[in-house]
């Protein structure tokens, strides 16, 4: 019953691979990408698929985007079946100037994406594979697998590694830009977990990137990686399952008459979170209670007893409703928020979103935030579907690890704040429009409690008009420049958050 609980929130890392360079233009591709991706020269894989829009079931044979607020567009779409195709697309694009996108699990809603105009989606779909080596730890898998694909393979060999937060999303973008979830307490963030990668560079080679090879290219990979290559697969270390695979969840709704005490209790928790303890908050719509909700969902892989312990602040606040399970690490996402997975997967719709990366709980502002919503859920119904998001996960494994040692610039954030606006209207309505004004007002306001000197955005999270140095960080900007001018001289991996030709 409380599957429609809330709207499609924004629980999901992106999965579209590609960034670059700045550029003010909306670039298009030339008149013959059909005729060029026809011809027989092009001697493709066996295999490889060329589709077109227009045809018949082309939305249904090719990868969709999971927002369509401020997409690319396409001419043409390609699904290689062999690396040697990959190449050889990246090639012809480089070569012929047609501005492409690699495309996984199409979760990526940065509106920088949106500079792309009538180009080529690069669709990896075929490169799927998840391939587990219980000898080596390690798990190596495809440039379009997702969350999802991953979780069963894993758990069946024993295993556990850091995800993001819901099953519909591709792994390796989920990696790109760093990898916040649930599990980086014990783990680290998912590129903290990265052994390898095979990537096609902007010149169309296969190359090697790890520690011993590429390395420093390794290092922007992990955190900027959007703007280097095509990655066709990556190896990890993967871990014995934690609590032997034995995750305790539980799911509270508060009230609005209650949600001021709820988020007392919630910032009293900055700077405890044990390793394994996550807790997800959502302001919403709840058609139930006819009103705006908090909803906090919480996990724990470890004892019932001391899950109890932990959440008894929660729960001696008498929420309005309560459900505790104990799950299996390959299904608690699915379960979790009210089986909320299936209804944030759903593909094809309004996203507009902003974040904050936040060092400070500040109940104020959460208490603020929800009577904004509150406000507009009242004045336009239509946009009901959005949400407000704090995400706090343990820091304890992501500290642990160098600062320098990767491109991901944040590893203090206790809580990624996001903005999820989602309308059934035009993006130029009335409601739409409120929307985004709300978003952008509590963006603002986020970044001045935060803790941090300058607004700090995990890029993954990104609205796409931030300055480059809030997804990169100042001091790493200069030294990721200088990889993009030797890997990518050309920028033809020019959207996704785009790293600038110079900074300052």
């Amino acid at each position: 019953m409380f599957a429609k609980i809330i709207g499609l929130l924004a629980l999901c890392l992106p999965l579209v691979q590609g960034g670059g360079a700045s550029t003010a233009l909306i670039e298009r591709a030339g008149p013959n990408i059909n005729t060029l991706l026809s011809e027989p020269e092009r001697k493709w894989c066996p295999g490889t698929q060329v589709f077109f829009p227009g045809q018949k079931n082309y939305a249904s044979l090719t990868t969709q985007r999971w927002s369509i607020y401020e997409a690319p567009s396409y001419l043409a779409a390609i699904k290689p079946a062999c690396v040697a195709d990959v190449q050889k697309v990246v090639k012809l694009c480089a070569d012929l100037n047609i501005p492409f996108l690699p495309t996984g699990g199409g979760h990526g809603y940065s509106t920088s994406f949106g500079k792309l105009k009538n180009g080529l989606s690069l669709d990896l779909d075929a490169f799927k594979q998840v391939e587990v080596d219980k000898a080596a730890k390690t798990a190596t898998i495809g440039g379009a697998a997702t969350f999802g694909d991953v979780f069963d393979p894993l758990y069946a060999a024993g295993f556990e590694i850091p995800t993001g937060s819901c099953t519909c999303v591709g792994f390796l973008g989920g990696t790109l830009g760093g990898g916040v979830g649930r599990y980086q307490g014990i783990h680290g963030l998912i590129i903290d977990n990265l052994l390898s990668l095979q990537m096609v560079t902007a010149a169309g080679n296969l190359i090697t990137v790890s520690a011993t090879e590429n390395s420093e290219l390794f290092w922007g990979m992990r955190g900027a990686g959007f703007n280097y290559g095509v990655v066709v697969n990556a190896t990890y270390k993967v871990h014995p399952l934690t609590n032997g695979g034995e995750v305790q969840v539980v799911d509270l709704i508060f009230t609005r008459e209650q949600n001021e005490t709820f988020f007392e209790t919630l910032a009293s928790f900055q700077g405890t979170l044990p390793p394994e303890l996550a807790l997800l908050t959502y302001i919403a719509w709840n058609a139930t209670y006819n009103g705006t909700v908090a909803i906090l969902d919480v996990s724990y892989p470890g004892p019932k007893d001391e899950f109890l312990r932990l959440v008894k602040p929660f729960t001696d606040l008498k929420p309005a409703y309560t459900e505790f399970q104990t799950l299996p690490w390959n299904r608690f996402l699915r379960q979790l928020a009210f089986q909320l997975n299936d209804l944030v997967c759903i593909k094809e719709q309004q996203h507009n979103m902003y974040s904050v990366g936040t060092k400070n709980l500040s109940s104020p502002d959460y208490i603020s935030t929800f009577a904004k919503y509150d406000q507009l859920f009242a004045d336009y119904p239509d946009t009901r579907f959005s949400s407000f998001e704090i995400q706090m996960y343990s820091t304890q494994a992501v500290v642990a690890v160098r600062h320098d040692s990767t491109a991901y610039p944040w590893r203090d954030i206790e809580a990624h704040i996001t903005m999820q606006m989602s309308f059934t209207g035009s993006p130029t309505s009335p409601g739409a429009i409120a929307a985004d004004n709300v978003a952008q007002e509590l963006r603002t306001a986020f970044s001045k409690t935060s803790g941090y000197d300058q607004l700090a955005v995990y890029v993954s999270y990104a609205h796409g008009d931030e300055d480059p140095a809030a997804w990169y960080g100042k001091d790493n900007l200069p030294r990721l420049i200088e990889l993009k001018k030797k890997w990518d001289p050309k920028n033809i991996f020019r959207y996704g958050n785009p790293l600038p030709s110079d900074y300052p």
